[in-house]
Order: C-alpha cells, then sequence, then structure tokens
C-alpha cells in the first residue's frame, strides 16, 4: 500500500526521534540498598506514610484541585523567601523544563558538562543544538568560556549544585554570569539546592531572564508525588500560570501531601543537616582510601572516581546489594560512580564494600 505525504513525514519523525539519546531510569532492585537515585532516605518513611494517609482521608479525589493549588503557592513562597507572585508549580521539575523548552526553546543552549543529561535530552528532542562546555579536571568552571559559548546561545541551563558532579559553583560566580547574559534567559536548576550554602530564588524575582527550579523529590522525601516548582519574576509567572501551564498540574492528593510536608518544614531542615552531617563524615572516610579520588559535594550525593578498583568495587556492591549510579569513564575521570547520601546504617555498608573492594 503507498504511504501519503503525512504517513510518511509521520515515519520520518520516529525514525528521528528513535535515534535520539533518552534519559534512563533505574531498574527496581527488591531488597536493595537503594543509593542510586539521590532519594532523601534519611527521612523517615513513617513519616511521610503518615501524612500520605492523612490527607488521602482529607481530600474527596472526586474534585478537581481548585483553592489547594494556591495553598501550595503560598507555602512554597514562604518556604523559598520570595512573593506568592513568583512561584508556580508543577508534576516535577522535569514537567516545568519541558513546558519551558516547549514554548521558550531556542535554537541553541550552552550547558556545562557533565551535568544532568535529562536536560540535554530534552533539548534534542525539541531540535534545539547543545552545547556543551567543559568544566575542569576538579569540576570547576572555566566562566569566560562558558560565557563565550553562552553569547551565542539563547538559553543557558546551570544546575546547582550539579548532577552529577555535586558542587555548586560560587554564588558570586553565577551572578556574575547571569548578568553578563542579559539578553539570554537562564534556567537555574536548584533540585538539590536545600543540601547547598545559596540559592538564587530571591535573586530571580528581580530579573526579566532568569528561572529557578526546585523540587520536593529530594530534601522532602515527596519523589513518587511529584511536585516541584520554579521561582521568577511576577510578569512572567502569572502569564506562566494562566497559559503555559495546565489548569490542573498536580493531583489533589499530591497537593495535599505537599502541603502538609512544607508545614513541617523544620523537621526537613533536621533532616537536610543529618544529611550534610553524613555527607561530611562519609566523605572524610572515602578520602582515607588510596585507591579512589572522591569529590567535595554541595549536594545529597558523592562523586566518586574508583580507576582501576571500579569493576571490582561494583562486583562487591552487587554482590551486597548496595545500588549506586554506575557512570563509567565521564568528563576524563575512569571508573566513575555517583552515591546518595543515606542513613548511617545505609552508608556504612557502602563504605565497608569500597574498602572491601579496593582491597582485593
Amino acid at each position: 500500500m503507498k504511504k501519503n505525504n503525512s504517513s510518511s513525514r509521520f515515519d520520518d519523525s520516529i525514525r528521528r526521534i528513535a535515534k535520539l539519546g533518552h534519559y534512563t531510569k533505574p531498574e527496581k532492585v527488591q531488597g536493595a540498598i537503594k543509593l542510586d537515585s539521590n532519594e532523601n532516605f534519611a527521612l523517615d518513611r513513617d513519616f511521610v506514610a503518615g501524612i500520605a494517609a492523612e490527607a488521602a482521608r482529607q481530600v474527596d479525589l472526586r474534585e478537581y484541585p481548585l483553592d489547594q493549588l494556591d495553598e501550595l503557592y503560598s507555602q512554597l513562597a514562604k518556604y523559598a523567601g520570595v512573593s506568592v507572585k513568583c512561584v508556580a508549580a508543577g508534576s516535577g521539575s522535569d514537567q516545568i523544563i519541558e513546558l519551558l523548552l516547549s514554548t521558550l526553546g531556542s535554537r541553541r543552549a550552552t550547558v556545562f558538562s557533565p551535568t544532568f543529561s535529562y536536560f540535554i535530552n530534552r533539548c534534542e528532542l525539541h531540535g534545539i543544538k547543545v552545547d556543551k562546555v567543559p568544566l575542569d579536571q576538579d569540576f570547576t568552571l572555566d566562566k569566560k568560556e562558558f560565557v563565550r559559548s553562552a553569547r551565542k546561545s539563547d538559553l543557558i541551563y546551570i544546575c546547582s549544585p550539579n548532577n552529577p558532579t555535586g558542587n555548586q559553583i560560587g554564588r558570586q560566580e553565577a551572578i556574575d554570569i547571569i548578568d553578563s547574559l542579559e539578553d539570554k534567559l537562564v534556567l537555574v536548576d536548584e533540585a538539590y539546592v536545600d543540601f547547598a550554602d545559596y540559592s538564587l530564588s530571591t535573586y530571580a524575582t528581580k530579573r526579566d531572564n532568569i528561572i529557578v527550579l526546585r523540587t520536593l523529590s529530594k530534601a522532602f522525601g515527596l519523589a513518587g508525588a511529584r511536585v516541584g516548582y520554579m521561582v521568577a519574576n511576577e510578569k512572567f509567572v502569572r502569564t506562566f500560570r494562566s497559559t503555559i501551564q495546565s489548569p490542573y498540574p498536580i493531583s489533589t492528593l499530591s497537593l495535599a501531601i505537599a502541603s502538609s510536608v512544607l508545614a513541617r518544614a523544620d523537621h526537613i531542615r533536621q533532616t537536610v543537616n543529618a544529611v550534610r552531617n553524613e555527607r561530611g563524615r562519609v566523605l572524610a572516610k572515602l578520602a582515607k582510601v588510596d585507591s579512589i579520588k572522591v569529590f567535595p559535594s554541595d549536594a545529597n550525593f558523592l562523586f566518586i572516581e574508583a580507576g582501576k578498583n571500579y569493576q571490582r568495587i561494583s562486583k562487591v556492591l552487587k554482590s551486597s546489594g548496595v545500588v549506586v549510579k554506575e557512570l563509567g569513564s565521564i568528563a576524563g575521570h575512569r571508573g566513575c560512580m555517583r552515591v546518595t547520601i543515606g542513613t548511617r546504617e545505609m552508608n556504612d555498608k557502602f563504605l565497608q564494600c569500597i574498602e572491601e573492594g579496593s582491597l582485593q
């Protein structure tokens, strides 16, 4: 049967899309110590489960969420320290990224590399060319080179703290970059900022060209609820809420859960402090292992270069039921992995595996 022109164009599009890179979700390993997705297991499961159960009793799932979204805006604004008019929400920050690329997408984007692969994948899907400016061997940024590339682009992406390296470029350095790119749209992805030293949320409300992306998936332990948000100037947020975002981007149940957890923000901050302390302890332990290199982190995970011991350590981890994000060779570093900071018990099991794998 002869194909018509529209069918042929459709087939061509599918073939083009099929060749693109895609974000690979981690596999679920039953009974494993899960340190591969940067979730917050330091937050007690019963704490979150209790909030979810209470939320399920309070909401009526037969109704569309109406005033609940406005309530969430107020709580997010209070937590971020900005005006409620400068906050918008979505079904995870990745959904907000998707909307921004589909509506404000450009011909060319600049990122540093390595960085969050999902953003690069989605740019490619939307036909946006991505220029990757390599980070130095210690993962510092060559600011001049980055700005040189950024001036040729329409869209700039800064992951702060960066995934998978874990480091956050200095606050003034980030502001200097953004100030030099006043006619460019700058997306600052702050998914892990709760574990870091500074946020650009307040700064973003005063600028026309910066959007800060944040999430409740990490520090707040709500990865399964899919709640993300953005902070930007009032004018853009008004347009995003009314025109770009869908009327009901977050389920009634997720809204209720998110509001309840935000009402307990002090407890979340205590948990974040515990994670930061554990991060320092684990980093110090790893720094004493001669055969590997661990990098400083401002997030809830560590980037490790295992080098020649990579395969042995990987084997020990798997046989012990410990799952980490295996990266292989990346950015000139050999045998790399990213490991989430979990509970003390989870972290001790990981450290035991590192020691065993390094001694073989």
